[in-house]
């Protein structure tokens, strides 16, 4: 059933899907924040925020959409943070459902860098440090949000935590 209907939202172009994905992601926020009240933030200190999995121009224009842009908007509307596109995609990939572990990892290194402009603006913020949540469609080997977390743990004080619509 969730494969059939990430295949009508992402392939097809069904985006209507996306409200309810967007409710599902919900809450899957609610249970990370349930395991995060262990850290014990300090909530003038810690500025939270949510970004996505860029895609490259060439599947953008293929889809016409970014998923997991769309995904974030909707979480981020329904939960009241801001959603901001902290990284860009420096290169196209083919598709990693194809693709074993090791090939995803190869694939990706050096694929995601820093949107250096909101970067700039967010280090000049009173925020002494940031929790991101990066928001995807799927969860396989971890090699995407790896290597996204990576990267904004490289330019700003963060705890990166990854949420998606299925595994």
């Amino acid at each position: 059933m969730m494969k059939e209907l990430l295949a009508r939202y992402k392939y097809r172009g069904d985006e209507r899907l996306k409200a309810v994905i967007g409710q599902m992601l919900v809450h899957a926020y609610h249970l990370l924040q349930e395991e995060m009240r262990e850290f014990g933030t300090d909530p003038v200190s810690i500025k939270r925020l949510i970004t996505f999995v860029p895609v490259s121009e060439r599947r953008l224009l293929e889809r016409g959409f970014n998923q997991a842009e769309q995904m974030a908007i909707e979480l981020g509307r329904k939960v009241g943070l801001p959603v901001v596109q902290l990284l860009n995609r420096s290169k196209h990939t083919d598709k990693q459902s194809f693709k074993n572990r090791s090939e995803r990892l190869d694939d990706l290194v050096h694929v995601f860098e820093i949107n250096e402009l909101l970067i700039k603006q967010l280090t000049g913020c009173q925020a002494a440090s940031y929790v991101i949540y990066i928001v995807d469609d799927v969860y396989t080997t971890g090699s995407t949000m790896n290597q996204c977390a990576r990267v904004l743990g490289e330019s700003l004080p963060a705890k990166v935590f990854g949420i998606t619509w299925a595994r």
